[in-house]
């Protein structure tokens, strides 16, 4: 094990509620150029800056530089697809992978693939967060519970099935950081047998086209907790974490983008976690308020630091906020000019052919 690193984790998951409104109805954005909708087991072309040629295999993983994309919230499924295409005019560039939040519910927050995410599915990427919770009812379901199968007939088939009929491949992650759930849902042995226990049904209902994507906090305080909440490499495609500068929110040391990013990949990388590809599921700044190019140039770093960091296969930015930090990026900040020069480099640039 490596040596644990101080970062300031976070300590709340995010909450969008709006009165009338589905809760948490969530976006994430994460990418560059696939710009087509994958079947299961597809090999598609790729062209990075307009010259390299590189291919994206069945599970997802290019095999040239990062995928590149960011998380924004949306209210309801009437501003998913103006909120992507409103993002990529100022970028200057397509976003390819989705995320959506959904709960363990039967009504239009548990139920995906929705209408818009249909649609978004042609020239992109999905990565679906399935939460064990029931949002309009504040139900949180213990992890013990869904390992017995008791939302077997009613959530976990029903949405194999549909999943199954898409015929588009996505990323699916269930319960992303567990490490801060122990032990309101559970053990880490209970939240094991829970997705093993998801990962087989879906097997058994014939579901070939998800790409499973384990996603912890990346706090290295907790690095017993999340070593032990590892299902196996049987039942893990990718490998997610979610690495933040907090700054002033937590009130701690200013962490630049590698001080950020490096101390979980490495702890990663020393217990050789299966040769998975790592996905930083969700990552921000907050700015400086003392110095407003600190953030810039924090974003403008990133392109040398992830080249070398080569397990690192996709980048999603959190274009929102957590309870008492806001962790968005002005368009009009000299930050989103940072992010959006590094969004164009040539590692993360890639075109259809």
């Amino acid at each position: 094990m490596a040596a644990v690193t101080t970062h300031a984790r976070k300590r709340h998951r995010p909450v969008h509620r709006r009165a009338g409104l589905p809760p948490r109805t969530w976006l994430i954005l994460v990418i560059t150029g696939l710009g087509v909708a994958l079947a299961a087991g597809s090999l598609v072309a790729l062209r990075t800056a307009g010259t390299t040629r590189c291919g994206a295999s069945a599970l997802l993983v290019p095999s040239c530089g990062a995928w590149w994309g960011m998380y924004l919230p949306v209210s309801n499924d009437g501003q998913l697809i103006p909120a992507v295409t409103g993002k990529e005019r100022f970028l200057g560039r397509r976003l390819d992978i989705i995320e959506r939040y959904h709960d363990m519910s039967a009504s239009s927050d548990g139920i995906f693939p929705g209408p818009a995410e249909k649609q978004l599915a042609r020239n992109h990427l999905l990565l679906f967060s399935w939460g064990p919770a029931v949002w309009s009812t504040s139900t949180r379901y213990r992890w013990s519970l869904i390992a017995s199968g008791a939302l077997d007939r009613t959530v976990i088939i029903p949405e194999a099935r549909r999943l199954r009929a898409f015929h588009h491949t996505v990323f699916l992650t269930f319960s992303s950081e567990p490490d801060g759930a122990v032990p309101a849902l559970g053990t880490p042995a209970e939240f094991v047998a829970a997705w093993r226990h998801i990962h087989d049904v879906f097997a058994r209902a014939g579901v070939r086209n998800a790409v499973w994507v384990w996603t912890t906090e990346g706090y290295l305080p907790h690095a017993a907790t999340i070593a032990a909440l590892y299902p196996g490499n049987a039942y893990v495609d990718w490998i997610g974490y979610d690495p933040y500068n907090y700054y002033t929110c937590h009130q701690t040391r200013w962490l630049s983008f590698a001080q950020t990013v490096e101390p979980f990949y490495h702890w990663l990388m020393a217990r050789h976690f299966g040769g998975k590809p790592f996905m930083l599921a969700e990552f921000s700044t907050v700015p400086d308020p003392l110095d407003p190019g600190r953030a810039a140039a924090w974003y403008q770093s990133i392109p040398p630091v992830i080249a070398a960091l080569p397990q690192i296969k996709a980048l999603i930015q959190w274009d929102s906020t957590v309870p008492g930090c806001d962790l968005t990026i002005p368009s009009s900040s000299a930050a989103a000019r940072g992010y959006r020069q590094s969004g164009l480099s040539p590692y993360f640039r890639k075109e259809l052919p």
